[in-house]
């Protein structure tokens, strides 16, 4: 009796160690930050004026065959490796303004399509050239714009994405443009 006793009480003692032990441990991420200094960034390029105002002035013809149209650029930090789907770094871009123009027959046009880009660091694109090496980068063209706008300000918001399941990152932007 005085050994199931003794027996016991080291089985009291072993369970309260086993669930401090338990209860006091906290779970630690062993993933890697999403990008890969720790810190997810991106910029846009924009290759015209910006006046003090914070507003850039785009100089378009209108006086060719086509309405006319201008690029902005947005370049982005990769994301770390280990957040790869089939060995591909996923960053996105997203645009979109208020700015619409109507057709004759009415269909609605955007200035800014609202689709997704697919940023990419592909040594074939050389239309640009990102201010950090190994950036991926991609283009949005905004357009058509019809001589009504001259004068006018548009505003384009963007969003940068970065995706690692469930580690995501995003960053947004607001740019303002007068047409001239």
């Amino acid at each position: 009796m005085y050994i199931n006793k003794k027996v016991m009480k080291y089985i009291k003692l072993l369970t309260a160690v086993l669930a401090l032990l338990t209860l006091s441990c906290t779970e630690e991420d062993i993933r890697p930050s999403l990008c890969l200094d720790g810190f997810c960034d991106g910029s846009l390029y924009i290759p015209y004026p910006k006046d003090s105002n914070g507003y850039y002035h785009v100089d378009l013809e209108f006086a060719g065959e086509y309405l006319p149209r201008f690029s902005i650029f947005v370049e982005a930090d990769d994301v770390d490796p280990f957040y790869y789907y089939n060995d591909m770094g996923v960053v996105q871009a997203a645009f979109e303004s208020s700015s619409f123009w109507v057709l004759a027959n009415g269909v609605i046009v955007d200035i800014v399509q609202d689709t997704t880009i697919y940023l990419n660091n592909s040594p074939d694109n050389t239309e640009y050239i990102p201010s950090v090496v190994g950036r991926k980068w991609g283009k949005r063209i905004v357009g058509p714009i019809p001589n009504e706008f001259i004068g006018d300000t548009i505003t384009i918001r963007a969003e940068i994405y970065w995706d690692g399941g469930s580690k995501s990152n995003s960053q947004l932007f607001e740019e303002k443009f007068i047409i001239e």
